[in-house]
């Protein structure tokens, strides 16, 4: 089994993680990282030292994917789902739908656990880590930004980040162009499984619904920028994803709608036919995001605004996967979710949710400050800075952005406004109204306190619930309370 650098580091840093205490670590791997390969390596490996292992997917088709990958490195394995021809309890490593163990309530003995795609939390899967507490349980996912993950899993491993991925080859550039898109504004929302929201998508659908002009932009658009590429799209509903078929149909354009509601059967020959070349796009709602693995696809269609970074980054990695002949890929934004996100290369997880503080999945993203994403005038790319890849360049006045304002010296206390995220301020509030209910302290200080710290009264500020006072605010406030007593001294004197 031939694995690459990246993967053999991942490898080692689980072992590391492992070695140390660890036993719920995490392998945040990347689209086109080569996950089930990593795993079935580290499973490998188990199996050699006469270890038993499972591997638990969380839906048939990724179960299908993962004995086909195992199947060609030559591992002895059987699979628990449903009544599968492969099914047999007796050999070393089981392939598992965690669906199917729910049902049977009922766990095969096993010394080590991988799970896939685990960003999705089961009741069942807690059910197994509680009952087999010694054992180590690897996740894998691109995106573990799930509310609580951090209350089931106790490590991140970050080998290798997409953009180093990009750099060394591994992924296919993507060129993002921005379409007209639908205003979501007042689109309520609903909670997602992963703890995050979501626009709801009949309310979505709705809206886009009646805007005609829009789907007409798609096939506009997909034409100028993508005609001949193997295409997915994806849109709001299942009946929004079914008219823009039929308008590509109508201008000539072969295309097919898939949905989770078809057959088994029905969907893998639909699947066939356009990995083949039989139709040119693929239209869905959801289906697609996760599980699916095309690499001659090198266009995306987004019709369907999502609040989800979760959903965003999946989204974007179908078309990321190398292929033969694979020069880039185009993802064609009609839904302002490359403006809402910024560049999907660029989310790196960093941090895993602990479930106590309000959550956000931004808050779990490595600190990088994204470039402003703008629409070329010219060409219509995404572009980031002044200059676009076409040779376009803003003009001077559009370079300089200006309100009117005059400008004034910043203090500490400004600063720290401006640069402060609305949810970090939020925390600083909570922990300052926590440590004044510990000490009996009013209301005002608290106000006072955060002015000082901002220069702002908290006014739009909700204070977040604050399970303890961190060390950079408890300093802080020692800080000030030195500052006042000084003062207080000096007014004496």
């Amino acid at each position: 089994m031939e694995l690459r650098p990246h993967q053999i580091k991942a490898i080692e840093m689980l072992r590391a993680s492992i070695a140390s205490g660890k036993r719920r670590p995490i392998l945040a791997a990347p689209c086109s990282f080569g996950k089930t390969i990593t795993a079935a390596a580290i499973l490998k490996s188990a199996v050699e030292k006469g270890k038993r292992a499972i591997f638990i997917c969380d839906r048939i088709k990724l179960v299908q994917q993962s004995l086909e990958a195992f199947d060609s490195h030559n591992l002895d394995f059987g699979v628990i789902q449903g009544n599968h021809e492969l099914t047999d309890i007796s050999k070393p490593i089981q392939i598992a739908s965690i669906q199917t163990i729910a049902r049977r309530k009922a766990y095969p003995e096993f010394n080590i656990a991988i799970v896939d795609e685990c960003h999705t939390h089961y009741e069942t899967l807690t059910n197994m880590m509680e009952a087999y507490s010694a054992v180590p349980f690897i996740g894998l996912s691109a995106t573990p930004f799930s509310k609580g993950l951090g209350q089931h899993y106790d490590d991140i491993v970050v080998p290798i980040t997409p953009e180093e991925l990009l750099e060394q080859g591994y992924l296919t550039p993507v060129e993002y162009f921005g379409g007209r898109q639908v205003d979501t504004t007042g689109i309520k929302r609903r909670q997602l499984s992963t703890g995050g929201s979501d626009y709801d998508p009949e309310a979505l659908s709705e809206r886009i619904e009646k805007d005609a002009a829009l789907a007409g932009d798609i096939v506009k658009n997909w034409l100028k920028y993508a005609q001949g590429r193997q295409t997915i799209a994806f849109s709001p509903s299942i009946k929004h994803s079914k008219y823009l078929v039929e308008m590509f149909r109508e201008a000539g354009i072969t295309a097919e709608h898939i949905d989770g509601y078809m057959d088994d059967d029905m969907r893998q020959e639909l699947y066939e036919a356009h990995d083949d070349g039989e139709f040119m796009v693929l239209s869905c709602s959801r289906l697609l995001n996760t599980g699916y693995d095309a690499p001659t696809v090198s266009c995306l269609i987004d019709a369907f605004p999502t609040a989800s970074l979760i959903s965003f980054v999946q989204r974007a990695g179908r078309i990321m996967r190398t292929a033969n002949g694979k020069e880039n890929a185009i993802y064609l934004d009609h839904a302002g979710n490359v403006r809402r996100h910024g560049f999907a290369e660029s989310v790196v997880p960093e941090l895993l949710d602990d479930g106590l503080h309000r959550f956000s999945e931004r808050k779990l993203v490595k600190e990088k400050k994204e470039p402003k994403v703008q629409q070329c005038p010219e060409c219509y790319h995404e572009m980031v800075g002044v200059r676009c890849k076409c040779g376009y360049e803003l003009p001077i006045h559009k370079q300089i952005n200006t309100d009117d304002q005059i400008l004034e010296r910043l203090t500490a206390a400004k600063k720290a406004n401006l640069t402060y995220s609305p949810e970090r301020k939020s925390q600083w509030l909570g922990e300052l109204t926590l440590y004044a209910q510990e000490r009996g302290k009013s209301t005002g200080w608290i106000m006072h306190r955060y002015h000082s710290k901002f220069g702002v009264w908290p006014n739009r500020i909700e204070a977040a619930r604050a399970s303890g006072v961190s060390e950079e605010v408890h300093n802080w406030i020692k800080r000030e309370n030195i500052r006042h007593a000084h003062m207080r001294m000096k007014n004496a004197g």
